[in-house]
């Protein structure tokens, strides 16, 4: 069976819709931060989508909009600048701004499965390198859900080319987050059971693309050659 690869990116942009920036005027400055988006995150995705010749999606918005990588009905799904708005304009944001985006993969990996792919979904994301005070211990993360043998095996063996290309970094498997929380990937599992569909998030530390521009290309350049590679193997 082949593979078909889709990449998405829903933390791409910090942007606010004109409609709704009076929302957040005065918040410039949490808009700029990990809360608003994830830096470098949609530099990556480009990458990878360009090396592996597949589909990019990315979320135009920023999250505190409305949250593209929550399920309807979740707490986070509204921030605290939108959480408090009257049920019809939530619904505007809903229907406006996450369920098209949603539906637009949804409809790819449906299209891909259709027509015999084995559709590897990867999720690109950054975390912030401290959290609550804590440093996280870790440059990037796989996440995926471990009831699920063919994304535990893929995980596994993309961290086995990262190591060998990446050997100074530590690469580890569902941290800083689980893979089985509420998100897209976990969302689109149960809508798709079959072992053929794969809903793979990978986490990079942001610490890297503060650091530079030339450290972050270089990140991204083998983190796009890793998966390359691996896409040969599986």
């Amino acid at each position: 069976m082949q593979n078909q690869f889709i990449i998405s990116c829903e933390h791409a942009s910090n942007a606010v819709p004109e409609k709704w920036s009076h929302l957040f005027e005065g918040s410039e400055d949490v808009l700029d931060s990990h809360r608003g988006w994830d830096p470098g995150a949609v530099v990556l995705a480009e990458r990878v989508a360009e090396k592996m010749g597949a589909n990019l999606h990315t979320h135009p918005w920023t999250r505190l909009l409305i949250e593209p990588n929550r399920s309807k009905g979740h707490r986070s799904l509204f921030s605290q600048f939108t959480k408090s708005l009257p049920a019809n304009q939530k619904s505007t944001l809903m229907e406006n701004y996450w369920l098209p985006y949603r539906e637009n993969v949804r409809d790819e990996i449906e299209k891909g499965m259709g027509s015999g792919y084995r559709v590897i979904h990867i999720s690109v994301h950054t975390f912030t390198p401290v959290w609550e005070g804590t440093e996280r211990n870790l440059d990037i993360g796989l996440l995926y859900d471990p009831k699920k043998k063919s994304e535990q095996a893929f995980c596994r063996n993309w961290k086995i080319v990262l190591d060998d290309h990446l050997p100074e970094l530590r690469v580890r498997m569902n941290r800083p987050y689980l893979g089985s929380a509420d998100g897209l990937t976990s969302s689109l599992r149960k809508k798709f059971e079959s072992e053929n569909y794969l809903g793979i998030e990978i986490e990079v530390n942001q610490k890297h693309w503060f650091t530079s521009k030339s450290q972050w290309d270089s990140l991204c350049k083998h983190i796009s050659e890793s998966l390359s590679e691996l896409s040969n193997s599986v």
